[in-house]
């Protein structure tokens, strides 16, 4: 039988399912509204919109599909990944965008380089699976 991941893993792979999740529906509406995002904002937008929510999308079900398995680079990706996540637009409410930002990213570092989950990452496919 195998072993569930710790508290922190769990939350930590909510919060990543969510982001997905956020642009899976980006990808999905982009397609479904092109013509409206074309009339409105005419130019990359509507294909920016989609690819972009596709990367995410995809990365996102990668990084969850790793996490779960509790595979070595996991831990690796997931900062490089989420290192990337930026928001690059400026808004009125940057400020909180930064924040948050800021906040979820040093959650996620803490819960990626804590000693007790580096161990969940750390082991062995024969460990896992025992």
């Amino acid at each position: 039988m195998r072993q569930k991941p710790p508290i922190h893993i769990t939350l930590l792979i909510c919060l990543v399912l969510y982001i997905t999740v956020w642009h899976a529906i980006r990808l999905f509406a982009s397609i479904a509204w092109s013509y409206m995002l074309k009339v409105y904002e005419p130019g990359f937008l509507p294909l920016y919109i989609a690819i972009t929510g596709a990367l995410w999308c995809l990365s996102g079900a990668f990084l969850l599909w790793s996490m779960w398995r509790g595979w070595r680079w996991t831990r690796k990706t997931l900062l490089t990944v989420s290192s990337l996540y930026v928001q690059t637009r400026m808004r009125a409410n940057w400020p909180f965008d930064l924040v948050l930002t800021v906040i979820l990213l040093a959650f996620a570092v803490f819960i990626v380089l804590e000693p007790r989950n580096k161990i969940y990452f750390e082991r062995e496919t024969y460990e896992r699976k025992s």
